[in-house]
């Protein structure tokens, strides 16, 4: 009897062993980390396409998108931290809020933002920008690299086409007056980038999701590709693997 009372709780138990599992996995997704694959060039040569971005979901609190679709759960951000400049970002862009976008943070709540001859200005004053060289892409492309310095002392590098007959179309801007609750955000790769500069605009906090911290993974290919199938999948695994980015593994995206 008691022998076949084990056998039939045994399904049972191994449900809701699955049940813990799945719980366990989703709790570490919406409130701890999150895996973010990269398709466009926004950030490059910081962020490369085809690299898989690790971020922390915990660094700014927690909103509605913090959460799959984004449930009305409760408004604003709860248990909330402010963004630091220079931070990379992934949030949902206000006038894309199907999609996520990642881009650096340059412009606080209340900063004045402009842009001359491709040179940041906060707040009136320069940051401080020098060149440090060039740089060809996986494509053959030339950039020029920039290391830029904001206010508070973060550094990274921004980059340029180098090519002169193709025009910089938003080396020089208007001046952006940032909202309160809003950010200014603009991308490392500064001519093909859609940011605040051009459609994005400003980005309110509630839009964050995480930050980045480190390069997870990263390949040239994708597995993936658009109105593709699983058989396509299988006859691209090679190619997939065979093109994987292993200097970019495990790399931290605020040393590059």
């Amino acid at each position: 009897m008691n022998d076949n009372t084990t056998t039939d709780n045994k399904p049972v138990s191994e449900w809701l062993s699955l049940l813990y599992v799945i719980i366990f996995a989703l709790v570490i997704r919406v409130f701890l980390v999150e895996l973010f694959f990269v398709p466009t060039g926004s950030m490059k040569h910081t962020i490369l396409e085809g690299d898989y971005i690790f971020s922390t979901k915990y660094s700014y609190g927690y909103s509605k998108h913090s959460f799959p679709f984004s449930p009305p759960v409760f408004k604003d951000r709860i248990l909330a931290t402010q963004p630091e400049r220079g931070d990379i970002v992934i949030f949902r862009p206000p006038h894309r809020m199907d999609m996520r976008y990642i881009k650096r943070l340059i412009g606080m709540p209340g900063d004045k933002i402009k842009l001359t001859d491709d040179l940041v200005y906060i707040n009136d004053k320069p940051i401080k920008r020098e060149e440090a060289g060039e740089v060809v892409s996986e494509h053959n492309h030339s950039y020029k690299k920039y290391k830029e310095t904001l206010p508070n002392g973060v550094s990274y590098h921004a980059y340029t086409l180098a090519n002169n007959d193709i025009p910089h179309r938003f080396s020089n801007t208007e001046t952006f007056y940032v909202p309160k609750d809003k950010y200014f955000f603009l991308g490392d790769n500064r001519d093909e980038s859609n940011d605040s500069r051009i459609d994005l605009g400003f980005v309110p906090f509630e839009n964050f999701i995480a930050k980045s911290q480190f390069i997870l993974f990263s390949t040239k290919e994708f597995l993936w590709l658009d109105g593709g199938n699983i058989t396509q999948v299988f006859t691209r695994l090679w190619t997939w693997v065979s093109n994987v980015r292993w200097n970019r593994m495990f790399t931290n995206i605020y040393s590059l």
